[in-house]
């Protein structure tokens, strides 16, 4: 008898033992569940990620180009235009950083190629030659940046990265728009 009791007793504790498990196991989950709920608030898909990057690295590009051309240009469309440029940027910038860091992401420290030769070739030239090269590559830039937007819009998953790709692409089509406008003055076809 003695050792039915002891046996009992054993299976008794295996049984609540087992319970135990069980229920740190089933509160792991909840917490997990938890984390997982208020993650995707803070994670960005990969094709989020690629656009902040984009996005990031286009604004670099603009704001040093800008401040090239600034100190370059004898010219005061090109000057106001170039001055525009670099402080509508500079904001879009801060405020992708501001969702970027909110999303757990570095902050890119480098230009893409193709920036590093627009601004390679700003620095090189100067005059009415530069200021066309810079209407140029405003167009060229904005017409890609806006496309890369428009496209995100309709792929965002997370939607404080959606809000920022349709609030940024007013002032995109505006920067574009100004852009044709200095080309076709700089080229002697107009007005701004």
């Amino acid at each position: 008898m003695r050792g039915n009791l002891q046996l009992k007793i054993c299976f008794l504790l295996l049984v609540a033992a087992l319970f135990g498990l069980s229920a740190c196991n089933r509160n792991d989950s909840v917490q997990a569940a938890r984390e997982d709920e208020r993650s995707p608030a803070l994670s960005a898909t990969p094709a989020e990620q690629d656009f902040m990057m984009k996005a990031a690295q286009t604004h670099l590009a603009e704001i040093d180009m800008a401040r090239i051309v600034m100190q370059k240009t004898e010219n005061s469309d090109v000057k106001d235009f170039a001055n525009m440029i670099q402080k509508d940027h500079t904001h879009a910038l801060d405020d992708l950083m501001d969702l970027m860091q909110k999303k757990g992401m570095s902050q890119p420290n480098v230009l893409s190629p193709d920036a590093k030769t627009d601004i390679e070739k700003m620095t090189a030239i100067s005059g009415a030659e530069m200021d066309r090269e810079f209407a140029n590559t405003m167009v060229a830039d904005h017409q890609k940046a806006i496309e890369m937007f428009r496209d995100h819009v309709n792929i965002a998953q997370s939607p404080d990265v959606k809000k920022y790709a349709e609030d940024l692409l007013p002032e995109l089509e505006m920067h574009l728009e100004k852009a044709q406008k200095l080309q076709s003055k700089l080229f002697g076809g107009g007005k701004p």
